[in-house]
Order: structure tokens, then sequence, then C-alpha cells
């Protein structure tokens, strides 16, 4: 039995597709294939699409069509200066709340990471490095930080993937922990100096691609059922000769 996704479904599907990068900067979106993909109609998908682009990490052009979003290094070099300021406010809001009390569900997502990292599951451990600093977010109950932060991360992701697809050096090991650990002592200097050196880091670690993408399958990619396709006509014994 197909199960109808909602326009939010649809949404969340696409967009951590994108956060994730199994959907790659300057890919196309069809709205017939992903219409297709998701056994919906097209103008249902075109208010998905036109939500991405409001947040920036797709981007429409006219008679062409929508393409998730290619940053250049300017905008690169303004989401982290962005980031520096948004989430130095927020470790130090976030010390000065736990100081000297366990953050046990920061704790369980650094577990988490290591368990990607060690198992070599790099797509979960993308995922993760990026929810983590959504997560910093969402802890402080400031809805204005977790839906810029999210949006800021989604556009990180697609800096990674265009100028480092192999994103080696997107979250080292380590300075996750580091930093809970200050926020966990009240250190909110030590707290806001390692976010600043961990988001450098990051930033730094972005190198420029060495290929271009492949041709992906949306299917696989928002991890829907594929369609059955006939299977191919038999040739003839006379064929054969």
């Amino acid at each position: 039995m197909t199960t109808t996704l909602t326009n939010q479904e649809i949404y969340e599907r696409i967009y951590a597709a994108i956060s994730e990068r199994r959907l790659l900067p300057g890919t196309k979106l069809s709205e017939e294939r992903l219409a297709q993909t998701f056994r919906t109609h097209r103008s249902r998908i075109r208010e998905v699409l036109m939500r991405l682009s409001q947040e920036m990490v797709i981007e429409l052009h006219p008679n062409r069509g929508a393409f998730v979003s290619c940053p250049t290094p300017r905008d690169l070099q303004d989401v982290f200066d962005m980031r520096r300021a948004l989430e130095r406010a927020i470790v130090a809001q976030l010390t000065e709340r736990y100081g000297g009390q366990p953050v046990v569900a920061l704790r369980s997502h650094i577990q988490s990471e290591d368990e990607a990292r060690a198992s070599g599951d790099r797509a979960t451990l993308a995922r993760l490095t990026g929810e983590f600093h959504v997560r910093l977010a969402a802890i402080t109950e400031n809805r204005m930080f977790s839906d810029t932060l999210r949006r800021l991360s989604a556009l990180t992701s697609l800096a990674i993937a265009q100028y480092d697809a192999l994103a080696t050096s997107a979250c080292p090991p380590h300075e996750h922990a580091d930093l809970v650990a200050a926020i966990e002592q009240g250190d909110v200097k030590r707290a806001e100096r390692l976010m600043l050196e961990h988001l450098n880091h990051v930033e730094q670690g972005i190198q420029q691609p060495a290929s271009e993408p492949a041709e992906l399958d949306f299917d696989e990619i928002f991890q829907l059922a594929p369609r059955k396709t006939a299977a191919p006509a038999r040739r003839s014994s006379r064929s054969k000769r």
C-alpha cells in the first residue's frame, strides 16, 4: 500500500537529503520527477520548492527550474561570519544555564557521533555532526536561534558538498566533546573560544572539489521504494544468429 506524504514530510525529505549531502549542489530538482518520486501532484512539489527557496537551500530560475544551491566563496564566508556570532551567543547562554550539571541530550548525541565514526558510516556522521549545532540551538529554547542555525547548517552542508566532497575535516573528532565539557563546567570563556576555534576548523577544512557529482537516483535519495520496471523482452532464437 502506498502512503501519501504530506507537504511537510516531502519538505523534510528533501531538506534532509540536502543537509546530508545526498543531493549535491547544482542538482536539478525537476518538478515532474519529484512528483513521480513522491507520488503526488506538481503543484504540491512547487509549494515545497518555494519554501526551500525562501530558506536559500535551493535556487529557482525562471524558465530553467529549481536547483540545489551552489554557495560561492563569498556565501561561505558570510555563512561562517554569521555562525561565529550566533553560536558564540548560543554556547554562552547554555554555559550560564547548565554550568555544573551534565547535558544528557548532548552527551547522547556525541556518543552517536562516536559510534558512526568508529563504524565508518560517513553519511550518518555527516548528518549527526550538522545536527549537533542545531541541537545546541534548540536547547536554548529560542526559536530564532533554532530556525536561523538550522538554515545556516544546511548552507554549510551544501558548501562542504560543493568544495569538499569527502568532508574529511568537517567536524574534527573530540571538538564537540570538548565543547560540551566546557558548557557543563560553566566555563563561558572557554566554551566561546572552543566554539570559535571549531567553526574556524570547519571553514578551513572545506576544499575545492576534485570531480563533478554523478547522476543521482531520486528514489534512492529520498529512500522511497523504486517503481517496478517491465522486464526486457526475451530475444528470439533467430536473433541470436
